[in-house]
């Protein structure tokens, strides 16, 4: 990793403690985003418009088949010896929760979205199918279940 940054690998230990503890750096800073999520807390936009628009630009984002999400590959492989790793996961998969959650609640108050699911119960769902539907694209090479995703969501939980 060093040599192919073209730095000594002193300068990488001057830095951080392990790679463990890179890796973590990198998770949080690829959960606060690839792509734009101030539009999720924008309540100046209809809740479930703001979802719309956020799935959309994901949508867009990972539809290329690029190499995927890096939180979800991260997931796949974090075990008990990369606490670190994990503790940052859970982080960065509560901020989406928290972000996803509050437009569905805004939406649970105005009627827009079903109020028999609770918001954070739903959130964490949109967002375990959303990484399950990145790896599937991967898989094929097609962005088929992110449109999927898509359709299923909003013909499930509008109302």
């Amino acid at each position: 990793m060093t040599d192919a940054a073209g730095v000594p690998k002193g300068s990488f230990y001057n830095h951080f403690a392990s790679k463990e503890a890179l890796a973590a750096e990198i998770v949080t800073a690829y959960g606060k985003g690839t792509t734009d999520r101030t539009i999720l807390t924008d309540r100046d936009v209809p809740a479930v418009t703001r979802l719309k628009k956020h799935f959309t630009n994901l949508n867009a984002y990972f539809s290329d088949c690029n190499d995927g999400c890096l939180v979800g590959k991260f997931m796949a492989e974090v075990s008990n010896d990369t606490p670190e790793i994990r503790k940052r996961l859970l982080s960065v998969l509560s901020l989406w929760g928290e972000q996803i959650s509050s437009a569905i609640a805004d939406g649970q108050k105005d009627g827009s979205i079903r109020k028999d699911l609770k918001a954070k119960e739903l959130g964490a769902f949109l967002i375990d199918a959303y990484e399950g539907a990145i790896l599937r694209t991967r898989v094929e090479k097609d962005p088929r279940a992110l449109k999927s995703f898509f359709t299923v969501v909003f013909s499930s939980i509008v109302v």
